[in-house]
Formats: C-alpha cells, structure tokens, sequence
C-alpha cells in the first residue's frame, strides 16, 4: 500500500508519477525475467496445446457474417443462449439470455461484478487465504473489506471455521478447481457449504469463479456451485479450456435478471461491447463441440502431473496433489525460507533456467506454483531441481 503523506497531496501529477512506485504482479515480474533460453513453467494458459479448429472455423466463419460489427452490450445473444443453456445442465434452473453478461474475459466478469455489488451496498468480501491476487485486489479498489477464510492443511475450504465467520450480507469468492492450488471441491463439500449458506448467507452472493472446471483429470467431474446454492454468481470463460486465453471471451450468469442488468450497465462504461468474432469462436466450447479436444488436455496435464510428483517427492518438497486445473502448489521452505521470490526470479534469469511463480503472488509466500500446462515438463523440472539442489 501507497502512503499518502500530505506533501504527496501538494504534488500535481507529473510529480506523482516520478515518486511513485507502479510495481508489477509477481506473476508477471517473474516471467518478464526469463532468459531467452528459459523454459517457462510460469503463465497460466494452455499455450503448447493445439486449440480444437472448430474454434478457429468459427472465428474465421464470423468475419464474414457479422463478426466484425458491434454486438449488444451484454454480448452476442448466441454465446448467451449458449451459455444459459450449458449452465441449465449444470444446476436446472431454466435461464435466459438475460441472465448472461459477455465479458472480456473472467477478470473483467469479477471487476464488473464485484463493482456493482459495490454500488449497491456490499461491505465485505471474503477470499480464500491461498488466492489468485485480484480476488484482492479488485474489491479493494472499490472500498471494500477483504478478509481471508480459512483453508485446511488439504487446501480445502475450512468449513467450520468459515461459518463463523461469515455474515448475511458478505460477498464469498469461490474459485474450484483453484489457482494456484489445483484443489478441487468434490460434491459433498459442495453440498456441506452451501447448507452453511443456506442460513448464514441470506443476503449476500458468492462469486464462483469456474474457469477451470473442464479441466480436471481425477475424480469427480465438476458441477457449478449454483447447483446447490442459489444465491451464486457464476463466473467462467473459454480461456483455459479452449487454449485460446488470447481471445479473452468470459461471462457472468446470475438467477437474478436485475443484477445481470446492473452488470451489463456497469460493464458498458469499462468495454462498451465485447468483441464480436471472438464470441462467435467461444459458441463452440460453450456448446460442448471441443469436449474431445477437452479430453485430450486433461490426459496430457495428469500425465506432466504424474511426472512432477515423484521429482518433488525424491528431493522432500512438500505439495497436495492437485486434481483439477493445471497446477501443483509446492513449498520451498526447507530450501529458500519463508520468502521463494528471490529463487524464483534468479532461476528465471539464469541461462537455460525455468520459470516458476513464487507464492507471495497468491498469499503464502514460502511456496512456488508450477504450470502443468507445457510439453517441456521434463527439461522443465530437471532444470528447476537442478536450481533447487544449487542454491
């Protein structure tokens, strides 16, 4: 946080600017240091996957039917449709176009989401200890409060200890299978949460961010949190299961048509619309035509997984097993103590390094993510230990 002091007000803007300090995430400050010859094990996108040409046919289809014009504010009414539908299957309440707002991507979804629960009175947002920074940071821009709740030793939602916590009016984020952790919540935690919800929650919404819920390669597959609690908002997009998170296609989906309204009007003032032929390429992983393509990563990201495991434990690196998303969350304290940042941007810029993000990005700073999502995952990880044994 920025101290203002009162000789910083005296100041006009070009003096601001040249005392200030505009730090970049760590996520980006650590990839943005890779040598030429790194191996990145950093960003999170799919960018070694091939995305399935029925994405790109209906991209390049769109240009020459309308993809090039505006669409409405809250987005082309056949994505909409697509998504309302696609969410019927999920939870089986019957949604309309109007309960879709298009979005540039998740980001954009939570930003324009939390800034109209804002405007209309929510106080607090609750996150969990282990997040993704703008579950933070995006409130926090708005005025509001944010508190973390509790996970247990599993990187699951200590439950009891959240039910203490949370009052009527709150704003719960809940983001399954998660980053950075790759923890997934099964059916029955599901289950147990919302009842807490049902009498705690009365007032406020959750926020579910399920952008990675098609990519999970054990156990259960994943059914939306608006499933078992009605007062959610849905958060999702094409960006990591269609391996396009270029195109930057997200979306909100909420039961109640009034706020999706307040959305979409407070998203217009940040994008106006979003763009036309990205949405027309969204419609078929939204609709389900990628699933085999779907497949396909999730066989390739348990298989990096099942490499990565067995390094770790060789050398006593402490991680949970992640089963959904497409990373594992590992702890370097027995190696770089309670800060991993310093090792994470020196192995980055060393010639023929690798890159892996610290944990000081997503509150638990001792620990590393590294991406599954690479077809380099063995150089990758015999580079990372290799750095590890030679600090």
């Amino acid at each position: 946080m920025i101290y203002i002091s009162s000789k910083y007000n005296k100041m006009d803007i070009d003096q601001r600017l040249a005392t200030t300090d505009f730090p970049l995430p760590a996520i980006r400050e650590v990839n943005m240091a890779m040598h030429n010859s790194g191996i990145s094990l950093g960003l999170g996108e799919l960018k070694s996957f091939n995305p399935d040409r029925k994405i790109i046919t209906a991209f390049t289809d769109s240009l020459n039917s309308g993809g090039v014009n505006y669409c409405p504010n809250a987005g082309l009414p056949e994505l909409r449709s697509s998504v309302a539908e696609s969410q019927k299957l999920q939870d089986g309440y019957s949604y309309s176009v109007d309960n879709v707002v298009v979005t540039i991507g998740v980001q954009n979804a939570i930003y324009s989401t939390v800034k109209t629960l804002s405007k209309l009175g929510a106080k607090r947002v609750l996150i969990p200890e282990i997040n993704f920074g703008i579950y933070k940071k995006i409130p926090k821009e708005f005025g509001l409060k944010v508190e973390t709740y509790r996970l247990t030793e599993e990187y699951g939602i200590d439950i009891a200890a959240l039910k203490s916590q949370i009052e009527s009016d709150d704003i719960l984020i809940l983001n399954t299978p998660a980053n950075p952790t790759g923890w997934v919540l099964s059916h029955t935690e599901q289950k147990e949460l919302a009842n807490v919800l049902e009498d705690k929650l009365t007032k406020g919404y959750v926020i579910s961010d399920e952008i990675y819920s098609r990519l999970i390669y054990d156990g259960e597959t994943a059914i939306s949190f608006s499933a078992f609690f009605e007062r959610t908002i849905v958060v999702n997009g094409i960006s990591k299961s269609g391996a396009v998170a270029g195109l930057r296609v997200g979306w909100v989906i909420t039961r109640n048509m009034n706020l999706a309204k307040a959305i979409v009007s407070n998203n217009a003032t940040i994008i106006s619309a979003p763009p036309t032929a990205n949405q027309y390429a969204a419609i078929p992983v939204v609709r389900g035509d990628t699933q085999n393509t779907i497949d396909g990563y999730n066989k390739v990201l348990r298989k990096n997984r099942d490499v990565v495991m067995p390094l770790l434990s060789k050398h006593s690196i402490p991680f949970v097993k992640p089963t959904g998303s497409f990373y594992l969350f590992a702890d370097l304290e027995l190696f770089t103590g309670s800060n991993s940042k310093n090792f994470c941007i020196e192995t980055a810029k060393r010639e023929n390094g690798v890159v892996v993000i610290p944990g000081v990005a997503f509150g638990a700073s001792s620990k590393i993510r590294i991406s599954l999502a690479t077809n380099m995952i063995e150089e990758g990880m015999h580079r990372f230990v290799d750095a590890l044994m030679n600090i």
